[in-house]
């Protein structure tokens, strides 16, 4: 299989606030853990490729602040074209 073959896989977390959502995507994308780590503000986004065997995977990934309020147009943009979602409670 051609090695330049990516498929982009878009996930939005979501769940209650203060569990652990920026810390899971902390860890995947970057391998890191930070105790002191400070809730999403906004919307956090972060990208991960990997590689198993000859594919390629691009994960785009979404955390958003809950406790914010979006205007109709972020929400459009957030949610759209999101087939994937993690909820983390």
């Amino acid at each position: 299989m051609n090695e330049d073959i990516l498929t982009i896989l878009k996930i939005l977390i979501f769940g209650e606030s203060e569990v652990g959502k920026s810390s899971l995507l902390l860890r995947f994308t970057d391998d890191t853990f930070d105790p002191e780590l400070a809730p999403a503000i906004g919307i956090d986004f972060k990208l991960k490729t990997i590689s198993v065997d000859a594919n390629k995977a691009k994960f785009a990934i979404w955390d958003p602040d809950i406790n914010r309020r979006f205007s109709d147009e972020e929400i459009k943009t957030i949610y759209s074209h999101r087939k994937n979602a993690l909820n983390h409670y």
